[in-house]
């Protein structure tokens, strides 16, 4: 079992609740940088703690790292390393064999950021020692992954859900600079659209399926909550570690007190998630913690409750007139004062409320009993603390020939893209009206479940096109021919390029990126996303809405793709004369997604690439690349 800790408090409560390990951040580099988390310097404090209680440390560095912070995020590794940190989890796939060759014995975990979602990705992620599944998968794609790949995996089991894939969310980057992608996600899923909160989603609890969860091969068990209160992190804790011990006894029972402590502690309602084909995931109603359901008040302050109470509770009393709280000093049960009642047991409470009125239990004095943990072995780690990682050196390589990669969305827009003089024309692949012409090639999707992943290597294999599009990365390996990797993949920096094209893959590069940091490439070999409605979030969840619009009044449309949804931008994305910009520092490729006016768009940036500026039109933006993001 895997627990978060955002900083000291947390993690001594994990470990005192019986974690086996714990996984932390340092200020920068985590996913988490809002969070409390620890300094580089106290790394070997951290291990030392937690070994002395026979717990794993775990370095979350798992965020996309710019080509000027290499230096630096490789030399936490080593800190780490040297500091006796027993795994580092990581989203970058081309930082898996560097590490392992250079830290000896310092596991790699992929984080569910990188969106390991087939088979496929095996020789992706060689080397690695654990994977961190999808919270999309279902316990199904979770025993047939383990099986096909025989790679250890983790997964979720509790603590908040993101509406969007991990990994796949551009929202708070774009709407307010502050990118998931790097630590900083303002979580705009959280706010309101269409007037109700309708990508803000319950916590997921997996505690009544654990024994199912553990027969799919499942080696660890993953709670959120770095950014929770300890108290949440030591209830969730031990109500899994107490759910495990009994599984292993024979005698699985959930633990109802400890089920009601780490509900109090934060909940936005639960649900069993994907993992257990779960599509109610949302509350519209609200974005923030919930109380538990008690019932309503009868005559004479009777009421069965649906949750345990004690003594001391604060209970929200809701009426016609709105909601107040008040604190539970006395109950009786069979007219003799008590200090407890248990689930479905009736009781009198002494408060401050009519009968009718609904109760809904907001605080309470811990229910747990202490935990006695089995007796811990000592984890002792020696390491050589002089390694280093030499970052390789890449060299400087270009394009040589200017190329317009266009994605269409109709067929006749397809012909009007190559009529218009687009050097490859990309069509979805598995769109019922693919014209099977030469010059349209496939567009793969992004995130592909294992059927759908094997259904796209073979109808690529029948077409046999001269050039591919993949948002997948896992089947963008299998191909011989030209294959270009959708800006979904997130290569951020010159490792990334190089692993991609040793094995002749072209990225569309990360639109978080700025003009300078681009320019500042030594392999230039990769296309730019110049043109288009950028997705901002993709998800697998339910969505019904043809359009999300906020608070502000921005109106953002929602398009299907294949088993997903995308939420797409509110204001299209434009480089225009910018890509002279591009062109000046040697980068010649260019990615343009069209959904309208696509010979226009075309025909302008031949223009504007054969040196003839244009006025540029008001209802467009520059994103990310002026400024980039931190």
């Amino acid at each position: 079992m895997l627990s978060p800790a955002g900083g000291w408090a947390s993690l001594k409560a994990a470990i005192a609740e019986g974690a086996d390990a714990v996984y932390f951040g340092t200020g920068k580099f985590n996913a988490r940088r809002r969070a409390e988390n620890f300094s580089e310097e106290e790394l070997a404090k951290v291990s030392g703690y937690c070994h002395n209680y026979g717990v794993r440390a775990y370095l979350t560095a798992n965020t996309l790292v710019k080509n000027s912070e290499l230096a630096e995020y490789f030399r936490l590794l080593e800190n780490a390393y040297a500091s006796g940190i027993d795994a580092v989890i990581i989203q970058e796939l081309s930082f898996i064999q560097l590490i392992k060759k250079s830290l000896p014995g310092m596991n790699v975990h992929v984080s569910t950021q990188a969106g390991v979602f087939n088979s496929y990705y095996r020789n992706l992620v060689e080397g690695a020692d654990r994977i961190i599944l999808p919270r999309e998968f279902t316990l199904a794609q979770v025993r047939d992954f383990h099986e096909k790949t025989k790679l250890p995996v983790e997964v979720f089991v509790q603590g908040a859900l993101c509406y969007s894939i991990s990994g796949q969310c551009l929202m708070s980057s774009f709407m307010g600079g502050r990118s998931g992608n790097r630590g900083f996600c303002a979580q705009p899923c959280r706010k309101i659209y269409n007037g109700v909160y309708a990508l803000s989603t319950k916590d997921l609890c997996t505690i009544e399926k654990l024994p199912a969860i553990v027969e799919a091969g499942v080696c660890s068990l993953k709670i959120e909550g770095r950014l929770r209160s300890p108290q949440y992190v030591g209830a969730a804790t031990a109500l899994y570690r107490r759910e495990l011990d009994t599984l292993s006894s024979g005698r699985y029972a959930v633990d109802e007190d400890a089920l009601v402590d780490m509900t109090l502690a934060f909940n936005r309602e639960y649900t069993p998630g994907k993992l257990f084909k779960e599509d109610d995931l949302t509350t519209p109603g609200a974005g923030g913690k919930r109380g538990i359901i008690v019932g309503k008040l009868g005559n004479g302050g009777l009421i069965k409750p649906g949750t345990s109470l004690r003594i001391g509770d604060g209970v929200g009393i809701i009426t016609k007139k709105g909601v107040h709280g008040d604190v539970i000093r006395m109950m009786e049960k069979n007219g003799v004062p008590a200090d407890r009642a248990e689930k479905g047991q009736a009781v009198k409470l002494f408060i401050n409320a009519k009968p009718g009125d609904g109760i809904i239990l907001t605080s309470g004095v811990r229910r747990r009993s202490p935990c006695k943990p089995s007796k811990l072995t000592r984890i002792t780690i020696s390491r050589n603390k002089n390694l280093k990682i030499r970052i390789p050196t890449v060299p400087e390589k270009y394009n040589t020939a200017i190329k317009l990669l266009v994605k269409v969305y109709s067929p006749s827009d397809a012909h009007a893209a190559h009529a218009a003089g687009a050097d490859r024309v990309y069509y979805n692949l598995f769109a019922k009206d693919y014209p099977k012409e030469e010059f349209i090639n496939p567009y793969i999707p992004r995130c592909l479940d294992e059927w759908n992943a094997a259904k796209a290597i073979t109808l690529v294999e029948e077409l046999k096109p001269s050039s591919v599009l993949s948002g997948d990365l896992g089947v963008a390996t299998q191909f011989s021919c030209e294959t270009y990797l959708d800006v979904s993949c997130n290569a951020f920096n010159d490792l990334d390029v190089a692993y991609y094209q040793d094995k002749n893959i072209t990225p569309v590069i990360s639109p978080e990126l700025s003009f300078r940091e681009l320019g500042a490439f030594k392999d230039k070999r990769f296309a730019v996303y110049a043109h288009g409605r950028l997705p901002l979030m993709t998800t697998k969840y339910p969505l019904k809405e043809k359009t999300l619009t906020d608070e502000r009044g921005f109106a953002f449309p929602v398009r299907s793709e294949l088993d997903y949804r995308q939420i797409i931008n509110s204001i299209p994305l434009g480089l225009y004369n910018d890509v002279l910009t591009l062109k000046k520092h040697g980068i010649m490729e260019y990615f343009l997604d069209l959904t309208e006016n696509v010979s226009e768009t075309i025909t302008a940036y031949r223009n504007i690439l054969a040196g003839r500026m244009m006025k540029l039109p008001k209802e467009h933006t520059r994103g990310n690349y002026l400024k980039g993001i931190d």
